[in-house]
Formats: C-alpha cells, sequence, structure tokens
C-alpha cells in the first residue's frame, strides 16, 4: 500500500514554510509525487509527504515489491535484475566500485573504525575490511540484512540512526544513497556529527538533482526520495550541521567528504543564511527553469529513438537545446541525437539541433564545440539541399 502523502513540511534546508516553484507532480510507477524548489534557497523537496510512522509502515510492508527489482548495470554491458544470470555479478560490481569510492574519497588507515548507515548486508564493508584493514560497523533497519552483516564479521545495529545509542567516535561515517530517505536530514547530519571524531570524516553519497537519470517524473523522482540534493545544498546543509565540507564531486551521483568544523558552535544546526550556498545564483527559478528543460529534452529524445523522428519532437529538442540546461545533459543528448540523425540519414536534422545548440546559453567551450558538429554535420548535406 502506497502510504497517504497528508504532511506538508518546512523547507528541511531554510526552515521556509512558504510554498515553492512546482518541479514535479509524479514520480516513479505513477505516483502521486509534488516536488517543489524552495524560492528561499533553492532546495527541491517532497510537499506533501508521508508523515514519518507511514513511511515506515511502508519500507515494512510493500516498499520492496515497488522497488525490489533494482537492475545493475553488467560488467558486459546493459543490466540485470533479480533473476537474471548476471545479476549477482552485476551487483558485486556495484559494492566493488562504492567499496573503492569510498577508500578514495576518505583513505582510511588501518584500524579505522567505520560506520556504514543503511549497509545492509554489509558487502561494501567486507571488501573495505579486506583492502584496508577498517574496523567495520553498521546501522541496519532490516533483520534479514543486519543478521545477514553480523553472520559476515560486522557488528550491526538492527534499527534506525535515530534508535542508535551513544557509542565511541567513528574515524568514518558513511551513507550511500541514504540521506535523501530522512524527514529531517538536518537534525540527521548533526547527531552524524556527533558521532563522528574530532578529525573524522563524513561521505556522502545521494542522487544529484542537477544531474538527473532517466525520465524526470517516471525514473528521477521517486516517492521515497523526500529530498533532491544539488552540490550547493547538499554543502549548505552539512554547514548548518557544523559539517565543514572537504570534497564535492558533482556527477550523475553526487559526492560530498566532510569533516566536523572545529569553530561551530554547541548549539546546532546553525540558523540559516544565503551565504552557506557556494554559489546563491542557483535560486528556486534557476533550477526549476532547468529541471523543466531536462523533463521535456529528455521526453523528446526517448521518443524519437523509441518510435522515430516527428516534427514535433524535432521541434521541441531545438527549442529546449537552445534555452538554460544542465551542461552535462544537453551535452550528451545533441551528441546523441546528432548521431541517430547521421545513421538515418537525416544530416540537416541533425545539423538543426548541433547550430541550435551553439546559439543556447551554453558554457563557452560547450559552444564551440556544438559549432563544430553542426559544421561537420553540415558537410553531409546533398549540394542542393545547401
Amino acid at each position: 500500500m502506497i502510504p497517504i502523502s497528508d504532511e506538508v513540511p518546512d523547507c528541511p534546508l531554510c526552515g521556509a514554510s512558504r510554498d515553492g516553484i512546482v518541479v514535479g507532480s509524479h514520480g516513479r510507477f505513477g505516483m502521486q509525487v509534488r516536488n517543489i524548489a524552495c524560492e528561499v534557497c533553492g532546495l527541491v523537496y517532497v510537499t506533501p509527504r508521508p508523515s514519518h510512522a507511514a513511511m515506515m509502515d511502508y519500507y515494512r510492508g510493500t516498499y520492496r515489491e515497488h522497488y525490489g527489482e533494482v537492475r545493475y548495470p553488467m560488467p558486459s554491458g546493459g543490466s540485470a535484475g533479480p533473476g537474471d544470470p548476471e545479476y549477482q555479478a552485476a551487483l558485486d560490481v556495484w559494492h566493488e566500485n562504492q567499496a573503492a569510492n569510498a577508500l578514495a574519497l576518505s583513505r582510511p588507515q588501518p584500524g579505522a573504525r567505520v560506520l556504514e548507515i543503511g549497509c545492509r548486508h554489509a558487502r561494501t564493508l567486507q571488501l573495505m575490511r579486506e583492502r584496508a584493514d577498517i574496523r567495520p560497523f553498521g546501522i541496519e533497519p532490516g533483520p534479514a540484512e543486519a543478521q545477514a552483516a553480523e553472520q559476515a564479521g560486522v557488528p550491526c545495529f538492527q534499527g534506525t540512526l535515530e534508535e542508535y545509542p551513544e557509542a565511541e567516535p567513528f574515524d568514518q561515517i558513511q551513507l550511500f544513497h541514504v540521506l535523501e530517505h530522512f524527514h529531517d536530514p538536518l537534525s540527521q547530519l548533526v547527531r552524524l556529527r556527533g558521532l563522528l571524531a574530532p578529525e573524522g570524516k563524513l561521505l556522502i553519497e545521494v542522487p544529484n538533482v542537477v544531474q538527473p537519470y532517466g525520465l524526470l517524473e517516471e525514473n528521477f523522482f521517486q516517492n521515497v526520495h523526500l529530498v533532491s540534493f544539488s552540490p550547493n545544498t547538499l554543502a549548505a546543509m552539512c554547514q548548518r550541521a557544523g559539517l565543514a565540507p572537504l570534497r564535492v564531486i558533482s556527477r550523475e551521483a553526487l559526492f560530498l567528504v566532510a569533516t566536523p568544523d572545529p569553530d561551530a558552535p554547541a548549539e546546532l544546526p546553525l540558523p540559516f543564511d544565503r551565504s552557506t550556498l557556494p554559489d546563491p545564483t542557483e535560486d528556486a527559478a534557476w533550477v526549476a527553469e532547468r529541471l523543466w528543460a531536462y523533463a521535456e529534452l529528455e521526453k523528446a529524445r526517448v521518443a524519437i529513438h523509441a518510435f522515430g523522428p516527428t516534427m514535433e519532437a524535432l521541434e521541441s529538442v531545438v527549442s529546449r537545446v537552445a534555452r538554460p540546461a544542465f551542461p552535462d545533459h544537453v551535452g550528451k543528448t545533441v551528441a546523441d541525437l546528432a548521431e541517430f540523425f547521421m545513421t538515418h540519414g537525416s544530416a540537416r536534422a541533425a545539423c538543426v539541433i548541433a547550430t541550435a545548440a551553439a546559439a543556447g546559453p551554453h558554457p563557452p567551450d560547450m559552444r564551440a564545440a556544438f559549432q563544430r558538429l553542426a559544421q561537420a554535420t553540415a558537410q553531409n548535406l546533398a549540394p542542393a539541399a545547401q
């Protein structure tokens, strides 16, 4: 059963109580999921949303029915889900990459106490122990997963972060695609800061709202992702929690490494201040415009591949690539569609798209690349068509 969304929260980052700009009304599986961009700080979050109690019941019940068929990239290409022959190999690679990222970003010393929130069966922690001789610990709400972690030799608390008892400070705490599920991520970050050693490191990985994946409402937005972070808003939230960001990596997944700020006051979180936003220009209007562009451009791209080019889809692409957009997505989309049209003998369509993108408000190096692409595709036009 899908939990009822009847709770209207204040902004999880700045605390603003007024509504923001709507950037999505649906989520994966066609669920009603209303996401807004806060007009004060630009954070994207779900409102209304289910209560904490309703969401806990959902996680214990039908959540796995909805999200249990998660697919992972295969070493040979493509993806594999439960029941596929390559599923275990794909899952192993996923954990191998996760462990490698954690070790590369934080470089824990042998014997370091490392706590993972939402560790499931603790495979990532096991790999880190094998490679770096860490002392792993986990928190996992799922009884079966927590038991599997214990059986693998990883001490695991079966429960939630809120229920976790006081413990000896940790040298590293890591969360992989967990923070976006919390109702109050700011208070959870304050709690995690209190569990860290003075020079300990917090490693966070979350979906990146400025580099979404798949169709926006049909895939990226989910009813369980209550907050969608950007590098801007994640860094600001960490600072409010008394954590100093050390490194931010913005890709399809967003990584942040932080450490307790020694100058932070004892009483946390800090009051919100727009100066904590690394880029205050990335406001609600900025993110909303680019999310709308992403949604329409990705829909058009998918439709062209699925059903072939139509004038409506081509016009949508040309319109969107000439307007503000997320650079990574517009670059990949223009290259993808140019190749598609060239392969299907339509150099003119490829040239039109590249020319429109070259005139758009994109970084200079991207505009130059689009111009070169337009010139290359133009050379394939028949003389009479030029």
